[in-house]
């Protein structure tokens, strides 16, 4: 650029850029730079914000040189100069013709019209040659001086030597091509078209410019791609590569028949170690049995929020692979494509007893999923949003595993060729919605486009490379890892699997006691009262076991797993008023009222479980004498508006006495009178709903009990019949527990 500014003209710089624009190939070369590295983990936020800033200048600079051009171009037409040169030559004509009647004896006109006619032919001329200096911009004393651009484009030049050195050669010499010859004769051309020549300050017509132009820029801007020798094609055929199975091109091959003994060796050292290990093979199947049972019945597709897309549950492939969640490769603002993870039941179980905030348990999901045995399998799905090239996104990939693995930069190579083959095979470009498949196992990498196998690169580690790139601390997505975390950390999955365990095992002792004789087995001492009281503790244990703290999401209260009396919390909700939240609200009740949700489904037959729920909760008994609702503040209301809209929704629900509710509505008045009569946000409300009536307290202080009969059943029925004033409260309570096992076996 430099040098088209200080020593080439216009039309050379017009026809380079219709060849091939400066300005667009270092854009380019911006765009390839952040596509082929911003996949990779160590891309900064630095550089990502210094390639959009190369882009806004870039964008600027081509702007500023278009208005340049457009400037440069810019002069006064022909016809101003042939308005200039008539107007003189009719001068002359006038002054010849007024002066032939007062010539004087020497045939001389008088001097003073002679002055007079010099003075304005002078003003003519002069006037002439300013506006041709004005129509040359590069040439007379009005000029556009490159000069000036020239000099910033030297000084980030040197700048650029300065930080990269060696990395960058101005060193070719584009100053030695043939210079236009200024002696060419003119073509024939009308009057008014050598006018236009003459006038316009300038030779340079951009047709006829520099005959040699663009083979010049030919030389200079194609680079010569040499072909891939046959005999490199044909090397992959020759022998097989180690570790490489699907490259074999012969079946027969003494490389191929070693892989299979390996497979073989390998499959028997595993049934050596179940042999000799002193396990209960039986007991194993029934672990397997139940675990698979259970995260059966808990997994669910996911639908990735940024993208749109749904990954299906579990893949139909035989190999019991499960979702364990879904995230999104992100770039700037860009969704790349959606990525799940598919695993077997076992990582599920290893999450469970984990919390979510625990660190530990971050570690414990990267193990599991890059710990293989010669069965397990970890795979992922990652499906397209945006679109790419196969080099670019076969690339990405590999320099994000190649980061993670220690061996042979080749094995590497080898699976970023079976992707850039497999998207070559689709048209050579991974349009949104185009899948990937990547199966990693102790062997080695298995990949799939759009359901054809490409391939299977047999390396040891490589798996756990793969799994790496989305599960450590540097994953490319974040999100799939919280989602993982999120929806399998304390879902209760190892208690509910030995529960059935335990049950199956029950059932076989009981099966093998039925076959032996009865008299030889001896009667047990009946304890119905010592046995009731067992399964009750039995089941306040499990209960206790699945009981977590709940956080309400529109108002961010939390709430205890369980009240000091023994009352286990059921769900939480809000209560709103348009847009406003005015207050969230926990139900807490025995795990009598819990057990009848345990039969219905996650997901299924929600009015059935809500019915379920509210007879469960408002028919009180010895094993559920007690539904609590616990009302926390989070918006100012005085404490008449706050009673009165509490009396008003179980008046109408309750069918004795209306004093009752009016009772109902002056303690809760007098509660927050003594407070200073505003129920300001933060205080709590506790409702203890019994046969006899209601207790009320008001930030931990008792004001008293409604004793009525039916006025409990009328608050349960106000937060769980079909009117409920919170449907939030419904809903989260059949999520916590619907589906869950609470069995006690008897």
């Amino acid at each position: 650029q430099v040098r088209t500014m200080l020593s080439r003209t216009r039309g050379l710089e017009l026809l380079s850029i219709m060849k091939a624009d400066t300005y667009a190939n270092l854009l380019a070369v911006v765009d390839d730079y952040h596509y082929l590295n911003g996949c990779n983990d160590d891309f900064s936020a630095r550089q990502e914000s210094i390639c959009g800033m190369l882009r806004g200048e870039l964008q600027q600079i081509t702007e500023t040189r278009a208005l340049r051009l457009s400037d440069e171009a810019s002069s006064l037409p022909p016809t101003h100069f042939l308005l200039i040169t008539s107007l003189s030559f009719v001068s002359i004509v006038a002054y010849v013709t007024a002066s032939l009647e007062v010539v004087e004896d020497l045939n001389n006109p008088p001097e003073e019209a002679s002055l007079l006619f010099s003075g304005l032919l002078a003003l003519y001329i002069l006037f002439f040659n300013f506006c041709k200096d004005l129509n040359g911009p590069f040439a007379g004393v009005y000029q556009i001086k490159r000069s000036n651009a020239a000099s910033h484009l030297l000084q980030t030049k040197w700048l650029i030597v300065s930080q990269l050195g060696d990395k960058v050669s101005f060193g070719v010499n584009y100053d030695e091509e043939p210079q236009p010859n200024e002696k060419e004769e003119e073509e024939d051309k009308s009057l008014v078209d050598k006018m236009k020549g003459f006038f316009s300050g300038s030779n340079e017509v951009v047709d006829t410019v520099e005959s040699n132009a663009m083979q010049i820029l030919d030389t200079e801007l194609q680079t010569p791609i040499e072909p891939l020798p046959p005999d490199v094609l044909d090397e992959l055929c020759e022998a097989a590569p180690p570790g490489l199975k699907s490259l074999n091109c012969d079946p027969d091959a003494p490389e191929y028949r070693l892989l299979q003994l390996q497979d073989e060796l390998a499959r028997l050292k595993w049934l050596n170690e179940q042999l000799n290990a002193d396990v209960d093979i039986s007991q194993v199947g029934k672990d397997s049995e139940a675990l698979s049972q259970v995260v059966e019945s808990k997994v669910k597709p996911i639908t990735e929020q940024s993208t749109g897309i749904t990954f299906d549950a579990k893949l139909d492939d035989g190999l019991d692979l499960y979702l364990v969640g879904a995230g999104v490769r992100k770039k700037a603002m860009i969704n790349l494509y959606g990525v799940a993870m598919y695993s077997s039941p076992s990582m599920m179980e290893m999450l469970s007893p984990h919390q979510r905030e625990n660190p530990e348990a971050r570690k414990a999901l990267l193990d599991a999923a890059r710990t293989f045995d010669s069965s397990s399998h970890t795979s992922f799905v990652v499906e397209m949003a945006f679109k790419a090239d196969a080099k670019t996104i076969s690339q990405a990939i590999a320099k994000s595993v190649a980061r993670r693995y220690n061996g042979p930069e080749a094995d590497v190579a080898v699976l970023e060729d079976l992707i850039f083959d497999g998207v070559q095979s689709k048209g050579g470009q991974a349009t949104k919605g185009m899948k990937f498949r990547f199966d990693c196992s102790q062997e080695g990498v298995s990949v799939c486009v759009d359901g054809d196998d490409q391939g299977e690169v047999l390396c040891e580690g490589l798996g756990a490379a793969f799994v790496d790139v989305f599960m450590d601390e540097k994953a490319v997505s974040p999100q799939l890892v919280n989602n993982c975390l999120d929806t399998w950390c304390g879902s209760g999955i190892k208690e509910e699997k030995d529960n059935i365990v335990a049950k199956l095992s029950q059932a076989e002792k009981k099966k093998v006691a039925s076959a032996i004789p009865k008299e030889s087995t001896p009667e047990p001492k009946p304890e119905p009262e010592s046995n009731a009281k067992q399964i009750q503790a039995e089941k306040n244990a499990l209960v206790e076991s699945k009981a977590l703290p709940l956080k309400e999401k529109a108002t961010g209260v939390s709430f205890n797993a369980k009240l000091d009396d023994g009352l286990y919390l059921v769900g939480c909700g809000v209560r709103k008023k348009a847009i406003i939240n005015v207050y969230a609200v926990a139900m807490y009740s025995s795990p009598t009222a819990l057990e009848a949700l345990a039969p219905f489904p996650n997901g299924k037959q929600k009015k059935e479980a809500q019915v379920a729920l509210q007879n469960a909760a408002r028919t009180f008994s010895p094993s559920t004498p007690t539904t609590s609702f616990v009302l926390e503040m989070t918006f100012k209301a005085d404490g008449k508006t706050i009673a009165g809209a509490i009396a008003e929704s179980v008046k109408p629900r309750q069918g004795g006495a209306g004093s009752d509710v009016k009772d109902l509505e002056n303690l809760i008045v007098q509660g927050v009178a003594a407070k200073g009569g505003q129920a300001t946000k933060g205080t709590i409300f506790r409702f203890d709903c019994t046969e006899e009536g209601v207790s009320i307290s008001v930030d931990g202080n008792a004001q008293g009990t409604v004793k009525s009969a039916g006025i409990g059943s009328a608050l349960v029925d106000v937060f769980m019949d079909d009117k409920a004033v919170s449907p939030q409260l419904v809903d989260s309570c059949l999520d916590t527990w619907c589906g869950k096992d609470l069995f006690v076996a008897v």
